[in-house]
């Protein structure tokens, strides 16, 4: 029997869709997964890291990290970070995070010092505001150019934002991904509880998912909905944050929109199951999870251009349909297509399905796999399109 691989992979917390992917790649690898911080003061998620198949690695945050978090939620340093890299004994190494966050910047440096195979993942990065900073950008990423070997980039936009700052390493699209499973086995009980609640007398149901802030859009969502007139449509908006009270009053006592409140990734299943369309309105997300849940559960989804998730997967109308970011007029257009066509719905459904493959844990998985155990990483796709590694 060939030994596995080993690798080791550097990561800000746990969430949902990285854990499902950590437990695929530890089906190809000796895994070892080190987080720089539990969790972060915007996420609700609390997961116990306990009897999985992966050895993990919990940092923890200094003084110095701490004082940065004031401006910068996401950003992780720990003194422990110098002795983990120095006695990480993976041959490969795959580093997330922000390329200029403390932790990533050592793991990236050490590890290549130590002569690892190096893998920065990475979301598109965004376009500095000024020339100053994009000068200093530029020059941060040096650390990724110099240390690295490749880029893994969770889509086609994603790989062309690092040529622009002249990053030339070979790039491979490994979109963030989910366990698609979970939205076909379904608790058949508990369905029957969600839809007694939710869709007793086979309303329309409109589904959105996502924290209740400025940036996720679901105001734009409200005022689309509101503005359709069919009185068994109902739309169910799943997440907590500051905006709840903001999108409450838009809400107006129209008694069709449901603000659902926080879900654990276990109760998400049956929503999706009883949706009959899935929108999403957010005015920037680098990938969007939430449209995998979507494609994994066979519902058509309403999303903005904004999120990079719909720009790479659904590539024509049908495969699901993409509005102007804050129009509410495009949004209420095109939910009143798909409202008042089942036939539409279903054959995006139907056309979708093709999608789920590509945004599985398990495909994802073996894709890392191949490309850090070829001896001709070409093998697998680059940058000419999305996906044309698969």
């Amino acid at each position: 029997m060939l030994q596995r691989p080993t690798l080791s992979f550097y990561t800000n917390i746990p969430t949902p869709y990285q854990i499902s992917f950590f437990r695929e790649l530890a089906k190809h690898f000796y895994l070892k997964v080190i987080f720089y911080s539990i969790t972060e003061n915007n996420r609700s998620w609390n997961f116990s890291m306990e009897d999985e198949e992966f050895e993990v690695v919990v940092l923890k945050d200094n003084f110095i990290a701490k004082i940065f978090q004031n401006w910068v939620i996401d950003y992780h340093f720990s003194w422990k970070i110098f002795s983990v890299v120095l006695n990480d004994e993976s041959e490969n190494i795959i580093v997330g995070g922000s390329y200029w966050g403390a932790n990533g910047m050592l793991a990236i440096l050490i590890s290549k010092l130590r002569a690892k195979r190096v893998v920065y993942y990475s979301e598109p990065l965004f376009e500095a505001s000024s020339k100053l900073k994009h000068v200093c950008k530029w020059l941060l990423l040096r650390i990724v150019s110099v240390g690295c070997d490749y880029v893994f980039c969770i889509g086609k936009k994603a790989a062309e934002s690092f040529n622009k700052y002249n990053i030339k390493l070979p790039k491979y699209v490994v979109p963030y991904n989910i366990d698609h499973t979970l939205f076909k086995s379904l608790d058949n009980e508990k369905l029957l509880e969600y839809k007694k609640q939710y869709k007793s007398q086979n309303e329309i149901i409109i589904l959105s998912s996502g924290s209740l802030t400025y940036r996720k859009g679901m105001d734009v969502l409200i005022k689309a909905v509101k503005g359709i007139a069919h009185p068994d449509l109902r739309l169910i908006i799943i997440g907590e944050g500051p905006e709840r009270e903001n999108l409450e009053a838009l809400c107006n006592g129209d008694n069709r929109i449901f603000l659902a409140g926080f879900k654990h990734p276990e109760e998400l299943p049956p929503f999706f199951a009883l949706a009959d369309i899935f929108a999403f309105a957010s005015r920037y997300d680098g990938w969007a999870v939430v449209i995998n849940e979507a494609i994994a559960a066979n519902v058509p989804v309403v999303c903005s251009n904004k999120v990079g998730a719909a720009l790479e997967l659904l590539t024509s109308s049908d495969f699901g349909l993409i509005c102007e970011s804050e129009k509410v007029e495009d949004f209420k257009r095109a939910l009143e297509a798909l409202v008042f066509s089942k036939g539409k719905r279903d054959k995006i459904s139907s056309c979708s399905s093709s999608l789920v493959k590509l945004i599985s844990s398990e495909y994802n998985a073996k894709l890392v796999h191949s490309i850090l155990t070829s001896s001709c990483p070409t093998v697998c796709a680059k940058l000419a399109r999305p996906f044309e590694n698969a």
